[in-house]
């Protein structure tokens, strides 16, 4: 399967920089999974149904895709608790 490319905006890779280094180890793989295949994640719905989440333990990574540009675009990445608020 082909690569997309992965658009972070500034602000959720500063708070990607805040989070403890081993966590955002496994949150660098789980981003390198989704470049391979962003299905892996589950629609959401209600207000944010264009989104997919992708579950990284305590986790979660908001983001949308478009196979016709082969573009993914981070919503954020945030703690479970505060994600969808």
């Amino acid at each position: 399967m082909a690569s997309y490319l992965v658009r972070i905006p500034r602000s959720v890779e500063k708070h990607l920089n805040k989070i403890p280094l081993p966590v955002q180890n496994r949150l660098l793989t789980a981003l390198d999974k989704l470049n391979q295949d962003p299905s892996l994640g589950f629609k959401l719905k209600g207000k944010l149904a264009k989104y997919h989440k992708y579950r990284v333990g305590d986790y979660r990574i908001l983001y949308a895709f478009d196979t016709k540009t082969k573009t993914i675009e981070i919503l954020a990445i945030e703690h479970r608790q505060g994600v969808y608020k």
